[in-house]
């Protein structure tokens, strides 16, 4: 029940590839599968957390799960994750969920490969508008949402350095 209301649809990632950063709006619902579900508030059951990576310590994994159907046969899932290593290392940091699908695909994570990589001369125009309706509504804080749409690693520097001066970090 909790998962059904509660759980967003989705969790929105910016990339920007003007900088090299990844940002992440994540969810996590906070005790499901405890006795803390019956305990605590109901109207408190999700927590949201917003990170930053740079995109070369990004590594793509895909997976699958099967399950069998009851008239025979199986069912597959395939998920594509990252893991977030630390930078020149394969020790793994943190991982998110990039997609799911339910056929053996990874054209967005290759999507994404090729817009990383990408030259501005090339193109250079927004890909999602901010008018943009989510399912969900997506709060990303002040300092993450000016730092995502920097336009260069200069301007992200100066955008960091402002909060950093007034101690967010």
């Amino acid at each position: 029940v909790f998962y059904l209301f509660y759980a967003p649809e989705d969790c929105p990632i910016r990339f920007n590839r003007k900088t090299g950063k990844v940002y992440i709006y994540d969810h996590f619902l906070l005790y499901f599968g405890s006795l803390k579900t019956f305990t605590r508030s109901p109207f408190r059951v999700k927590e949201i957390t917003m990170k930053e990576f740079d995109w070369a310590d990004i590594q793509g994994v895909m997976t699958s799960v099967s399950a069998p159907i009851s008239g025979g046969g199986m069912v597959r899932t395939y998920r594509i994750e990252c893991v977030v290593c630390e930078p020149n290392t394969t020790n793994v940091i943190d991982y998110f969920t990039f997609c799911i699908d339910s056929s053996l695909s990874y054209d967005e994570w290759m999507w994404v490969n090729s817009f990383m990589a990408f030259s501005d001369k090339n193109l250079d125009t927004e890909q999602m508008p901010d008018e943009y309706e989510w399912s969900v509504k997506i709060n990303w804080s002040e300092e993450l949402d000016k730092k995502s749409k920097a336009s260069s690693l200069e301007e992200y520097q100066q955008i960091d350095a402002e909060y950093k001066k007034l101690g967010n970090k």
